[in-house]
């Protein structure tokens, strides 16, 4: 899966540089957010932006990714999730789980101002 990482303040942002999440590409993801949520820093931004298709295989990745955060006591977020996977989303009953945000900012910012009460 090719994707960028960077650091921002306690934050380890990944964007997804994929434009499909599916069957293909899921195997990849999940070991890629694996490796991360078991490396250092326990707050994960994931931007997938790019990422304008996914499928029931992709949207595994992601809640494996949601699963392990949780395992491992870190915290795993989503944002700028197209229109079109915000609706799979939906309809699989998963808006519950798969906390997301509308830009990296506003995920950004919902950080420090939890990080402020904490």
């Amino acid at each position: 899966m090719n994707y960028d990482q960077e650091k921002i303040g306690d934050v380890n942002v990944i964007r997804i540089k994929e434009k499909q999440l599916t069957s293909n590409e899921a195997p990849d993801a999940k070991t890629a957010l694996l490796g991360l949520i078991i490396g250092d820093g326990t707050r994960f931004l994931v931007n997938l932006k790019d990422v304008q298709r996914i499928d029931s295989t992709g949207l595994g990745a992601l809640l494996f990714g949601v699963r392990q955060a949780e395992q491992h006591d870190k915290d795993i977020r989503f944002c700028e999730i197209s229109s079109r996977v915000q609706f799979l989303i939906r309809i699989a009953h998963l808006e519950e789980v798969i906390n997301f945000y509308k830009t990296e900012r506003e995920a950004l910012k919902d950080f420090r101002r939890e990080e402020g009460n904490g």
